[in-house]
């Protein structure tokens, strides 16, 4: 459960979640009070969580947080507080969730179109 990045550099944190589709409003319930407790910690930037449009027997999800570096994440995952969160998450007989987390640091980033300036014209 806890993160062993040894990164100190920003990153993100990427998870999968799939969960059974008549389980998946709770799931979000459960996710947003661990989101909460992970979100006061120092080095956090941003978390959402997207869910696939696709009606499907399972529910798929994927968790993207922005963090200021890997040792800021590494710290945080070690926090009381959001591990038993985890925990409880993990272990409630109403939920059956499957993840695979992991931590990326860019390696290509392509910046917005300049939305000041439009196609076919000269600056």
């Amino acid at each position: 459960m806890e993160s062993n990045t040894g990164v100190d550099e920003p990153i993100t944190l990427i998870k999968n979640y799939t969960v059974p589709a008549d389980e998946a409003e709770y799931f979000v319930d459960v996710y947003r009070e661990n989101a909460r407790i992970m979100s006061t910690q120092p080095g956090f930037l941003r978390s959402r969580l997207h869910r696939t449009l696709a009606d499907a027997p399972e529910a798929r999800f994927v968790h993207i947080a922005d963090w200021s570096s890997g040792t800021a994440l590494d710290k945080a995952t070690a926090n009381p507080e959001w591990l038993a969160s985890l925990r409880r998450m993990f272990d409630d007989p109403g939920l059956h969730i499957t993840s695979e987390p992991a931590a990326y640091r860019v390696v290509v980033e392509l910046p917005p179109p300049d939305l000041g300036r439009r196609g076919g014209e000269d600056g």
